[in-house]
C-alpha cells in the first residue's frame, strides 16, 4: 500500500517536472551568461558538483527567468537518486536554497518522501505540517504524509493516525472537487487521480480500523472497491470486516430468547452473513495468482465453504460459479 500511494505523490512532482525538463516551446529570455550557469548545473554528473552550481546560480542570478526550469530539473534530479541518507541532504539542501513559494511546492514532497524512506517519520511530518501551514492545498504533500501515517500505523505506532485521516480526508475532498494543480496537464491528471483516490480511500479504511471505527473503515473499503472493482486487497479486508460483524450478530442472536426479536436478530444475522460470501468470493476470485495474498486466499476458500454450505443446506453447488462471476475478464 505504502509503495502505491508514495509512487502517487512523487508522481504528481513528476507530471510536473517532466513538463517542465522538456524543450520549452518559448526558452525564457536570459543572457548568454545565465544560459551558461544553468548549462552547468544540468551538466553536472556529481551531485556535490551540481548542488553548488545551484548555489552559485541563484547567488548570482536571483531574479533569473531560468530559475523555474531550474528548479525543476534538479527536484527531476532528486526524484532518481537512489541512496535514502544522500537524497535527504540534497533534498534539504535544496529546499533552503529555493525559497520561493512554487520551489517549495516541488521540493519538500521530496524531502517528505525521502525522509519517510529513512524512517524518519516524526521529521517527515514535521516538514509536511510546516509545508501545510501555509500551504493548505498541497496535494502531493497530503498523499504523502498519508503514507507515511498509513506504513507508522501497520508497523503499530498510532502516533500519526488522527493527523493522517484529517489529511487522508482532505486529500479526497480535492481531488474529488478536480482542483487539479496548475501545472499537470489533463491527461496527466486524469490517471493520477485514477491511482490515487482508491489508494487515499484503501488507507482511510486501515487508518479507521486503527482508530476503532469500524463503520468508517467498511465504507472506506467499499468505496475503494467501487472505484478500484479489480483490487482484491479491498475485498480481502471488507471480508474480514463484515465477517466480524456477523460473529458478533450471531452471537447476539444465540444469546436471545425465542420470540419475534429473535426472529429478526436471525434475518440480520443472515443477510450479514451473505455478504460475507460475497465478499469473500471477489476476494477469492480477484486474488488468484497474487502471490502476496494466496495464504488469505486459501483461509478465505476454507470459510466460504462453510458458510456457503451453511446457507445452502449443506450443498457446495453454485459456489465455484459465484467466485467465476466475479474473476476478471481474461485479457485479448
Amino acid at each position: 500500500m505504502r509503495t502505491r500511494i508514495i509512487i502517487s505523490g512523487i508522481a504528481l512532482i513528476a507530471f510536473i517536472t517532466s513538463a517542465a525538463t522538456a524543450q520549452p516551446r518559448n526558452q525564457p529570455q536570459a543572457s548568454p551568461e545565465e544560459q551558461k550557469a544553468a548549462q552547468a548545473i544540468a551538466a553536472a554528473t556529481d551531485d556535490a558538483a551540481k548542488l553548488k552550481a545551484a548555489t552559485d546560480f541563484i547567488k548570482k542570478y536571483p531574479k533569473s527567468a531560468l530559475r523555474p526550469m531550474v528548479a525543476r530539473g534538479l527536484v527531476h534530479h532528486l526524484l532518481d537518486v537512489k541512496d535514502v541518507a544522500q537524497k535527504v541532504t540534497l533534498a534539504q539542501s535544496y529546499q533552503e536554497l529555493f525559497k520561493e513559494p512554487s520551489e517549495q511546492e516541488l521540493i519538500v514532497p521530496v524531502v517528505i518522501e525521502a525522509l519517510s524512506d529513512a524512517k524518519r517519520a516524526d521529521d517527515a511530518f514535521a516538514a509536511g505540517n510546516a509545508h501545510l501551514a501555509k500551504n493548505p492545498n498541497s496535494l502531493a504533500v497530503l498523499v504523502l504524509l498519508v503514507a507515511t501515517g498509513t506504513d507508522e500505523a501497520k508497523k503499530q505506532n498510532g502516533k500519526f493516525v488522527a493527523q493522517s485521516i484529517q489529511y487522508d480526508t482532505h486529500a479526497i475532498e480535492l481531488i474529488e472537487a478536480n482542483k487539479k494543480p496548475a501545472d499537470v496537464a489533463d491527461a496527466d491528471w486524469t490517471s493520477y487521480k485514477s491511482v490515487v483516490l482508491p489508494s487515499l480511500y484503501q488507507s482511510m479504511g486501515l487508518l479507521n480500523l486503527v482508530s476503532g471505527d469500524r463503520v468508517k473503515a467498511r465504507a472506506s473499503y467499499t468505496k475503494a472497491s467501487e472505484i478500484a472493482p479489480s483490487d482484491p486487497f479491498n475485498f480481502v479486508m471488507l471480508a474480514g470486516i463484515i465477517n466480524d460483524e456477523y460473529q458478533i450478530e450471531a452471537k447476539r442472536y444465540q444469546g436471545m430468547a425465542e420470540g419475534p426479536t429473535r426472529d429478526e436478530e436471525l434475518k440480520k444475522a443472515r443477510t450479514l452473513l451473505d455478504a460475507v460470501i460475497d465478499a469473500y468470493a471477489h476476494a477469492i476470485a480477484l486474488s488468484e495468482g497474487n502471490a502476496a495474498l494466496q495464504s488469505v486466499r486459501q483461509q478465505y476458500l476454507r470459510d466460504l465453504e462453510a458458510y456457503y454450505k451453511y446457507r445452502h443446506n449443506n450443498s457446495a453447488a453454485g459456489m465455484q460459479e459465484l467466485i467465476d462471476k466475479y474473476k476478471l475478464a481474461a485479457k485479448p
